[in-house]
């Protein structure tokens, strides 16, 4: 069971690391007045995500 709990976790971090790049550049968006700001935070965050993803499935295979 507690690699189902681990995988579920997993799942979500994608989504909400791209929520969190979202959010992120909007406030920023809203500071700067630059419109390409909430794209470049959706690409970063799922950038961050993945990379997250990676780092957690080689983890798992090395052990």
């Amino acid at each position: 069971m507690h690699w189902l709990g681990k995988y579920l976790a997993l799942s979500l971090t994608l989504p909400a690391s791209v929520a969190a790049g979202y959010i992120l550049a909007a406030v920023a968006n809203h500071w700067l007045h630059w419109s390409f700001l909430p794209a470049v935070g959706i690409v970063l965050g799922m950038a961050a995500g993945l990379i997250q993803i990676f780092r957690e499935i080689s983890r798992d295979q090395n052990k």
